[in-house]
């Protein structure tokens, strides 16, 4: 017996030492495949905050140092260390640079992620890009197909809403805990063009801090399904609820899983018979599997991309300039103060199936290099940026 537990403890301390040299083998820029580190959650902060994070790189370094007002820091002084604890102080740290927005770095990213993805004319279905007879990939289960017929044809637009338009400043909001007590709303309202993810409450107390407008909002199927029974005898409570998001486009993933296609034709049938006035629009497979592939040749190595970080990158490619709100992984703030979730909820989510840790840390790279602009504390309503907006 005791030569027994002699050599588990030998087995035990062998494995431990791979798994550590494994760690420091890797490139830190390359985060683990999480499914193998699902207990080990501190580990997969300490790893995927690993790199060092350099807030302007040299290259993009203001060309006149003379455009720095009184009270910023050098931002070259401001990295990100490891731990969650570490990261979340590196993030206050950062808040003392004055977000400036990079513009040869913002363009570089948009033309790279347009060269793969072109969202203006594929992240929709559309007539254009899925004629009839198409033999249509699921995008999640890709050993299945749906082959479109004549009937599914018609529900689609013609073509993109997005193939001819640019905005100038968009705003994407997440659901995250630190929108709470935020006093974002009236900063997210004058952006151009406003993204939401699935189905958020809106109105009431939340105003203050989510803001009132919406162009586009996105709906996961399962919402739909718990809330309003599958739209089987719920169908009005869902047309009555989707009146909060005025004429905006609801883009549902019809094509990502078998299951959700019936659902995702039944909210478009249901807002059809309402006469509501969102229009409903689906997530292109296609521009999903390309933007698989695109976020893990940035590190992003996920079962599932979450809606959040496609809808950053529809906006990357759509947008001059980027705004994001209510994306924040931790269960505290930079002060310290445990939070919500969701500024509505503390529902956790399903384990396994997104990595935002990883996601956090590649917006949080694009923030840093002056791509886009990661909101991570209170909104200043009077502020020189919302002035000029």
């Amino acid at each position: 017996m005791a030569s027994q537990c002699a050599l588990r403890t030998v087995l035990i301390s062998c494995a431990i030492c791979i798994f550590l040299c494994g760690i420091l083998l890797v490139n830190f820029e390359e985060p683990l495949n999480y499914r193998y580190m699902v207990q080990l959650s501190k580990l997969k902060f300490n790893y995927v905050f690993g790199s060092s994070l350099q807030i302007n790189d040299s290259e993009r370094k203001r060309a006149n140092d003379s455009e720095k007002t009184e009270g910023d820091r050098d931002c070259e002084e401001c990295t990100f260390r490891h731990s969650e604890e570490d990261v979340i102080q590196s993030v206050s740290q950062l808040q003392q640079c004055k977000w400036h927005k990079e513009e040869i770095a913002a363009e570089k990213f948009r033309l790279e992620l347009r060269r793969c993805c072109h969202a203006a004319s594929q992240c929709l279905v559309t007539q254009k890009n899925t004629p009839v007879g198409t033999k249509l990939s699921y995008d999640a289960e890709p050993k299945k197909k749906i082959k479109i017929t004549h009937p599914i044809f018609t529900i689609f637009p013609k073509e993109s809403a997005f193939s001819s338009r640019q905005y100038r400043r968009c705003a994407v909001i997440g659901n995250g805990g630190i929108l709470l007590n935020s006093s974002c709303g009236a900063e997210i309202d004058q952006a151009d063009f406003v993204f939401r993810c699935n189905l958020p409450p809106m109105g009431g107390n939340f105003t203050q801090d989510i803001g009132t407008k919406t162009n586009l909002v996105t709906a996961n199927p399962s919402i739909i399904a718990q809330r309003y029974a599958e739209l089987h005898d719920r169908r009005k409570p869902f047309f009555n609820n989707l009146t909060v998001y005025d004429e905006a486009l609801l883009l549902l993933p019809a094509f990502s899983y078998t299951k959700n296609t019936v659902l995702c034709f039944r909210a478009l049938y249901t807002l059809q018979d309402f006469q509501a006035k969102q229009k409903v629009v689906f997530f292109n497979p296609v521009y999903l599997n390309n933007l698989t592939k695109f976020w893990l040749s940035k590190g992003i190595q996920v079962n599932r991309l979450s809606t959040g970080i496609m809808v950053v990158s529809i906006a990357i490619e759509l947008c001059e300039e980027v705004w994001i709100y209510g994306f924040w992984p931790f269960g505290k703030n930079v002060d310290g103060k445990v939070m919500s979730h969701h500024y509505f909820d503390n529902l956790q989510p399903k384990p396994d199936i997104h990595s935002m840790p990883s996601e956090f840390h590649q917006l949080l790279q694009m923030h840093s290099k002056g791509i886009i602009k990661l909101q991570m504390a209170q909104c200043e309503a009077d502020s020189e940026e919302t002035g000029n907006i």
